[in-house]
């Protein structure tokens, strides 16, 4: 596939889930559906690892042909109604759904992060096409071992920066 090509389809990707996550952030959950995810999120580890360990294991299901798409516009959706969730059971913020996916969008771990799932949505789009046109054992398996490596070390820098994030404002 041609790199304009690549480009082309992670320019796209990146809006659609970026798109599909901020629709999500405005949906209105009940009290006990946004408390449960609430209680969900924060029930995750604020270390490095741990969500390093959760944001790989969604972009390497991202990675794969057919299921990647659909599995990044799910992952973009729930993490949406987290983030409604967040909002709705912190009033005292002040803050919206979407007010808050607004505030991610100036944060760097926004873009680190949708900068990888898309990327790895591109890619599983990509081995369909490779898969198409044969040329897996030429050209694509180089493409596809760089991007799961870069993947990985971005969510890596990503998570830290997460976990700092997290840590000063605690």
């Amino acid at each position: 596939m041609k790199t304009r090509n690549r480009v082309s389809i992670f320019v796209l990707v990146f809006i659609i889930l970026s798109a599909v996550f901020a629709y999500s952030s405005t949906i209105h959950l009940t009290n006990s559906e946004a408390q449960s995810l609430s209680n969900g999120v924060e029930g995750i580890k604020a270390t490095t690892i741990a969500i390093f360990e959760n944001n790989v294991e969604i972009a390497l299901l991202e990675f794969v042909p057919g299921f990647g798409p659909a599995f990044g516009a799910y992952t973009s959706y729930n993490t949406g109604l987290a983030t409604a969730a967040l909002a709705q059971t912190n009033p005292s913020s002040g803050l919206s759904g979407i007010e808050l996916f607004l505030f991610l969008l100036l944060t760097p771990i926004y873009w680190m992060e949708f900068t990888c799932y898309s990327l790895a949505v591109e890619e599983s789009i990509a081995l369909i096409v490779s898969a198409r046109n044969r040329d897996f054992k030429t050209s694509e398996w180089k493409w596809l071992v760089g991007s799961v490596l870069f993947v990985a070390a971005l969510l890596f820098v990503s998570a830290g920066v997460e976990v700092g994030l997290i840590n000063f404002i605690k």
